[in-house]
């Protein structure tokens, strides 16, 4: 058992490295194992193939941000539930929060980061920003729906805008990620996305 899971460390690190510089179109099985010292027979035994490898070393990354991503849209319900009609004008989130917890788990799988935005051409994961875009407007627009519900106001949602602002934001944590490698910059950095495009939401996405 032992040596099995050393063998698949091996593996993982050699395809790592493989995927980094050739991206996964370009990226040899035959060279990953090696690289490793294993035969492609050893693979196989773990693997079932090439995109079964490059979802063990993103896979779960990829799953924790959604989660995260998720977890805060259940956390806006709820706040937007609880909150009075009247004072819902009063609500702005500035998102801190989440910035922190979304940039936290980015940089503790950042490996697996870069090879999703920059090598998985190819893969089941090269359209993963589309994705990201795609879940958020979904919730936003249900929110928006259940907070001009609440507000009684005659107001029309503009999902042009929205999809512009949270592109704005998708694609600031994409740039950010690919060209700040410090943690602490790239929150910094985030926050004032955040707040850029949190400010006068409602007015900006509503007509």
């Amino acid at each position: 058992m032992a040596q099995d899971k050393e063998t698949r460390e091996k593996l993982i690190e050699s395809a790592k490295a493989e995927f980094m510089e050739k991206g996964y179109n370009k990226a040899s099985l035959r060279s990953i194992c090696a690289k490793a010292g294993v035969t492609t027979g050893a693979l196989y035994f773990f693997f079932e193939d090439k995109a079964d490898l490059f979802k063990a070393i993103v896979g779960n990354a990829v799953d924790g941000l959604f989660e995260i991503m998720l977890a805060h849209f259940d956390e806006d319900e709820d706040i937007v539930a609880g909150t009075d009609a009247d004072d819902m004008d009063d609500y702005i989130d500035d998102h801190s929060e989440v910035a922190q917890l979304l940039i936290h788990h980015i940089y503790s799988n950042y490996d697996a980061a870069i090879l999703v935005l920059t090598k998985s051409q190819g893969s089941e994961y090269e359209n993963i920003v589309d994705k990201i875009v795609d879940v958020t407007e979904s919730k936003s627009i249900e929110m928006m729906g259940k907070i001009t519900a609440k507000t009684g106001k005659n107001k029309k949602l503009n999902k042009y805008m929205l999809h512009l602002i949270i592109h704005i934001v998708v694609d600031s944590f994409v740039q950010l990620v690919i060209h700040e490698p410090d943690e602490k910059k790239a929150l910094k950095s985030i926050k004032k996305v955040f707040r850029m495009t949190m400010q006068n939401w409602t007015d900006t996405v509503l007509d």
